[in-house]
């Protein structure tokens, strides 16, 4: 009769998730200050970790549930007795341990997808976040060259505005000289036209004067 070793279904260790295992290499590489392999050469490793185990255990279950047809099958009362007492529990713990792993990888996978859904989310809040800083930028950039031309303008203004002040000053210094001119002008034509008339007037008298006096001498 074939017999086969089965592992204490108690004891046994299912083999790490990805994340899980990924999680206590890098907690361990922390502590050890060791460099944590690639991620996917990781996954692959654990990948095939928990197949090596997944087919051993398909394997000896196959493998016992096959020995235990055959004694179930045998004419020996033997071969049932033993078929049903050591075969059947080792058939059913195997099918127990495989029905285990199947669950754990499942939840594993479940796990997985959480994490990655959760990293999607996070990603996709940092790309609205970037896009929300990006915009700021832009407006920010847009703000500066709205400034930038306000600043120009005000610029060119103001130096328009000297130099109109600049060219006023100049013809208010014209016009304040031809005033000053004329006012000149004004005052010499009158000074004159008065030294005018104060010369006429002595010339008629003393012409007066000299009539008086030839009728005088008459």
């Amino acid at each position: 009769m074939a017999t086969t070793t089965i592992p204490n279904n108690t004891n046994s260790q299912i083999p790490l998730s990805t994340t899980q295992a990924e999680t206590q290499s890098q907690s361990q590489a922390q502590n050890c200050n060791i460099a944590i392999p690639d991620y996917a050469i990781l996954r692959q490793q654990n990948i095939d970790k928990i197949n090596k185990y997944y087919n051993s255990l398909l394997s000896s279950y196959t493998q016992n549930y096959k020995d235990y047809s055959n004694q179930t099958a045998s004419s020996n009362i033997n071969d049932r007795t033993y078929a049903n007492t050591t075969l059947r529990p080792k058939v059913q713990n195997y099918n127990s341990q495989l029905i285990n792993v199947s669950q754990s990888m499942i939840e594993n996978v479940n796990q997985d997808t959480d994490l990655i859904m959760q990293q999607k989310n996070e990603l996709v809040d940092k790309t609205h976040n970037i896009d929300t800083i990006m915009n700021n930028i832009q407006l920010l950039k847009d703000k500066d060259n709205e400034m930038t031309v306000l600043s120009q303008a005000r610029v060119d203004s103001l130096n328009s505005s000297k130099t109109s002040a600049e060219d006023m000053n100049f013809t208010t210094y014209i016009y304040i000289g031809i005033n000053m001119l004329m006012v000149l002008c004004v005052i010499g034509i009158v000074i004159y036209l008065v030294y005018s008339n104060y010369s006429v007037s002595g010339n008629s008298n003393r012409m007066n004067n000299v009539h008086r006096n030839i009728m005088i001498n008459k």
